[in-house]
């Protein structure tokens, strides 16, 4: 870029060879650009490209305000300045009408970070990634990791240590699958399942995590008492229907039974 500058001047726009970058037919976006039906829209560019958001700051400047072109990419409809311009979280992997920060249509983030009708815990997004401070952070957009998004499994919740557990927790990330986490079935009794964070069926079904998958059994595998009346012990987490009303007692790292919590288990 430096190189541009000293025939173009600093702004691109002509300097000592008269003769302007941004033109039409040069660095001008071509039609459609700005398009979201075209199959030139800028944000299909980036995405196959591998979001190279450091191209754009080089015109558009590092907080896309301007910057050499004069042109923002912050504007009021689009990449909106107060939530973070196109820096933002949402922009390459969130949801562009939500502004949630994670994709609602991909894998499980959306149960994972606001909770379920079966567990209210929820994990914050440093819980599995090392979240940047910037999209221009050190190790962040730069092309290392070709798996995608580097999971280390840092929740407690997910790290909860039980009686029977087998490791400590960690991520496939080919067969993007989670293994040795206590909320698959780390645990007393528990099946420590492996599940598929995209693509998976009845990962988080009753029987799924203690009991059998197949035909639904919650009952956990000895040396549980084989009674599976799971509301005679476990009043107030589970119904006659063995459906869960209080999320807040049901995979949360506790044993709540007998109308009381126990961690020895």
């Amino acid at each position: 870029m430096v190189w541009c500058m000293r025939c173009h001047g600093t702004d691109l726009r002509g300097g000592a060879s008269k003769k302007s970058c941004l033109g039409p037919g040069c660095h001008d976006h071509p039609g459609g650009y700005a398009e979201r039906t075209s199959e030139r829209f800028h944000g299909l560019f980036l995405k196959r490209n591998g979001y190279p958001l450091r191209e754009c700051a080089a015109c558009h400047g590092a907080d896309f305000t301007g910057g050499v072109c004069g042109t923002s990419c912050s504007g009021s409809t689009c990449h909106r300045a107060a939530d973070g311009g196109p820096g933002a979280c949402y922009t390459c992997h969130g949801d562009p009408v939500t502004r949630a920060p994670y994709p609602n249509a991909q894998g499980a983030h959306r149960k994972h970070l606001e909770g379920s009708a079966i567990a209210a815990y929820t994990i914050a997004c440093d819980g599995c990634h090392t979240v940047p401070t910037s999209w221009d952070s050190p190790g962040h957009l730069d092309g290392t990791n070709p798996l995608g998004a580097e999971v280390s499994l840092l929740d407690p919740l997910a790290a909860t240590r039980t009686k029977g557990a087998a490791g400590l927790p960690s991520y496939d990330a080919p067969a993007k699958t989670c293994r040795n986490v206590y909320c698959h079935g780390n645990f007393t009794n528990g099946n420590d399942r492996a599940p598929a964070w995209d693509g998976g069926t009845g990962e988080s079904a009753c029987g799924s995590c203690h009991g059998d998958p197949v035909s639904g059994n919650p009952l956990p595998k000895a040396p549980h008492v084989s009674a599976d009346a799971c509301h005679v012990c476990h009043e107030g987490v589970v119904d006659t229907g063995k459906r869960i009303i209080d999320a807040s007692k049901h995979v949360n790292g506790k044993l709540n039974v007998f109308g009381g919590t126990r961690t020895d288990w």
